[in-house]
């Protein structure tokens, strides 16, 4: 039986004679201000899920099949994803989305409704088989409980991939309960990258495959431009790519600047100009260090140019895994894997090894030296992969090691346990701002002042090095052959090797 549709039209004109214009907002205080926009933010999302069920529908009526009588040629549109774009006025990519998400929960819905009729009818049991869920059920039922929004399922969806490789259906089934629960409060991005990372985890096969094919892909085009300027663009594999950030992380580096521009943050005449100022600069002298390098070619030093040791890569794995063959390793700073090989080919140019006990944590160096060791931020850079404020992505290179219990005022300890990655600008804010970190375990919480949160509720600040290259490998994933050699070399598995 059909559900009655919702008068949205009804809806709609509700929202029109409101009015709201920005004095409304201006006129609110933060909380209030805060709470409007957590409304208006789940009113939206309540509609992009009856959005995402019609388009589905619309996709279904404008099928190849359906020829000149589908709904989308029939209206004058070659196929359902430019109708519902004329419609909706949004890019390809969301209209897709829409698409994509609403037929998985109008799948997961039917495959229900079957099962339901077939328990009810011993009959209609006996013609038809019992239906097999489709892998993203969880997914789908998710979306249309409302636990998660259109975007983040299509980013979940979008991360996971489809069935392949090491991944079937059953694994990325298996796995998917977990996924949503990590990223139930991410936004889309940050979802896409932890169900990317599962994938990678669970799909060996999946990293070395996709490494090949972005070697495959690289390019560098350059052309001229009618203003005479010279205009450049590429695409680089991972590996590659991230030597030329570290590059250009070096030369951009807000420390390089003669003068450095401290950010008026809530001041956008003197602190986001002066920012932006300063930015356009180091990107200037940016461009100018590329063409030095570029003419100097393969034999410059680069302390002439960056006044900085060599840029150089780290490639992060767990040594069971290279014992056993099994897994994959990564570049720091990237969110995605690389195959075992490319590690491999890595560690010759050097490694450093780097102890970690049966929780994950780095091994305890005392409180001997006041400021953390070159091999402590880098064992640092390992574990939290980037600053590890929970909304900051920005890479190792432009992070501080910071102590957790302040040197000075609460006798903090140089210990790796008790130090974490902060960029600049966050390291300046949990300091000024009196931000907290606290430890349990290998777990660490940012504690917000209670200017910001008056219930001071700890917030988990996530690592950006997947959790399973540092933790020791577990035995029941290995096969008969690999957990032998994993047993006679138990050690091994507690070393974090990394190449540079």
């Amino acid at each position: 039986m059909a559900e009655a549709l919702p008068d949205f039209s009804g809806l709609t004109a509700l929202m029109s004679s409101c009015a709201p214009s920005s004095s409304t907002f201006s006129a609110l205080d933060d909380r209030a201000l805060v709470d409007a926009v957590e409304a208006i933010t789940a009113l939206r999302h309540e509609v992009e899920r009856a959005q995402a069920l019609a388009a589905a529908e619309v996709a279904r009526r404008s099928k190849v099949a359906f020829g000149l009588q589908g709904l989308a040629q029939r209206t004058g549109h070659a196929n359902a994803g430019e109708l519902l774009q004329s419609i909706t006025h949004s890019s390809k990519r969301e209209a897709t989305a829409l698409v994509n998400v609403g037929h998985m929960v109008a799948e997961t819905e039917a495959a229900a409704e079957l099962e339901l009729a077939r328990r009810d009818d011993p009959e209609l049991a006996g013609l038809i088989p019992e239906p097999a869920p489709p892998w993203f059920a969880e997914l789908g039922r998710a979306v249309a409980s409302g636990r998660l929004t259109v975007g983040v399922a299509d980013a979940i969806r979008s991360g996971l991939g489809e069935p392949g490789g090491d991944a079937d259906a059953a694994a990325l089934s298996a796995v998917l309960a977990a996924v949503i629960v990590a990223c139930r409060d991410l936004h889309a991005d940050a979802a896409r990258r932890c169900a990317r990372q599962t994938r990678d985890r669970i799909d060996a096969a999946g990293v070395a495959a996709r490494a090949e094919l972005q070697r495959e892909q690289q390019f560098w085009r350059v052309w001229v431009k009618p203003d005479g300027m010279v205009r450049g663009e590429f695409e680089l594999d991972a590996e590659s790519g991230m030597l030329v950030k570290a590059v250009f992380d070096q030369l951009t580096h807000p420390r390089h600047t003669a003068a450095p521009v401290r950010r008026g943050f809530g001041d956008p005449v003197h602190g986001d100009a002066a920012f932006a100022d300063a930015r356009a600069t180091r990107e200037r002298d940016a461009a100018e260090g590329l063409v030095q390098l570029l003419r100097a070619g393969a034999s410059v030093d680069p302390t002439r140019v960056l006044d900085e040791k060599k840029p150089s890569v780290r490639l992060v794995v767990n040594a069971g895994s290279l014992s056993s063959g099994e897994g994959s390793g990564s570049i720091e700073g990237h969110p995605d894997r690389i195959p075992l090989v490319d590690v491999r080919t890595g560690l010759c140019e050097g490694y450093l090894p780097i102890h970690f006990d049966d929780d994950g944590a780095c091994l305890d160096l005392g409180r001997d030296e006041r400021l953390f060791t070159d091999k402590q931020k880098a064992a640092l850079a390992v574990r939290d992969g980037g600053c590890l404020d929970p909304e900051c992505t920005r890479p190792p290179s432009w992070t501080e090691a910071h102590h957790i219990d302040h040197w000075q005022r609460d006798g903090g300890r140089t210990d790796l346990a008790d130090g974490i990655l902060l960029c600049r600008r966050d390291h300046l804010r949990y300091h000024n701002q009196g931000w907290e970190v606290r430890r349990t375990g290998t777990n660490y919480w940012l504690i917000p002042p209670a200017a910001v949160d008056p219930d001071q509720t700890p917030r988990l600040m996530r690592p950006k090095t997947p959790g399973d290259l540092i933790n020791p490998v577990d035995p029941a994933r290995l096969t008969p052959a690999s957990a032998r050699r994993s047993a006679r070399s138990a050690e091994s598995e507690r070393v974090l090797s990394v190449a540079g």
